[in-house]
């Protein structure tokens, strides 16, 4: 069989033609299985980046928690999220997402790097309950960082602390208070808050300071649980 001059080429071109379909072919499949091995890429990515945010949020809890281990006492029991705040009446109370089955216990202080929170007063088996120190059922024995004499710091809702000293104490507004005797339920030195003002009581008697607490307790998201004393 004899082709033509205009069909002699076909055959030719059918065979290019069939090159390049499946060069096509081979193209789209590569940029398939590159598609599929950059969204494998990108999850990947993003559990990474999951994961570093995951040991970054740890680090910075760790580091508070040694902070405060080595700035106000040594015995870190747990460092326990705020989970919830007790707003019944004048209490100030905060529910933690820790409990019994993490160690935590009653009578346990609770602080965070700034200062004082409070004290465990409830446990169930995965939630703890934290009188902090502007409920008025709250006692902490205090004293000047930079005087001697003591005292005793009770809540007063919504925001502020009433200590009682002796006359003689030599407290002036700027103060610092920290933890210390009488009370005994809490490490000694634990930042507690700053003296606004001051006036004297029961005919001159006492000396009542008036404290702004060093921790907002509104803005806590995670606290630092203490051994008992």
């Amino acid at each position: 069989l004899t082709l033509s001059p205009l069909t002699a080429p076909l055959p030719a071109l059918g065979h290019r033609l069939g090159q390049n379909l499946r060069a096509a072919s081979a193209i789209l499949l590569n940029r398939q299985d590159l598609y599929g091995e950059n969204r494998s890429l990108k999850a990947q990515l993003a559990q990474l980046e999951s994961e570093n945010r995951r040991l970054r949020l740890e680090v910075e809890r760790l580091s508070r928690a040694l902070k405060v281990q080595a700035s106000q006492a040594p015995g870190v029991v747990a460092v326990a999220p705020v989970v919830g705040e007790d707003l019944s009446g004048l209490y100030r109370r905060l529910i933690l997402g820790l409990g019994e089955r993490d160690g935590l216990r009653v009578g346990m202080p609770v602080t965070a790097p700034e200062g004082l929170v409070g004290l465990i007063v409830e446990v169930e088996e995965r939630r703890a309950l934290v009188r902090t120190l502007l409920d008025p059922e709250s006692q902490v024995g205090v004293r000047p960082e930079k005087v001697s004499g003591r005292g005793v710091a009770r809540g007063v809702p919504p925001d502020h602390l009433v200590a009682e000293f002796p006359p003689t104490v030599q407290v002036a507004p700027g103060d610092l208070l920290l933890t210390g005797a009488p009370l005994g339920l809490f490490p000694d030195g634990i930042p507690v808050g700053r003296v606004e003002r001051l006036e004297r009581v029961q005919g001159g008697l006492k000396l009542r300071a008036w404290v702004k607490p060093l921790v907002e307790l509104s803005l806590l998201e995670e606290v630092i649980v203490l051994r008992p004393l």
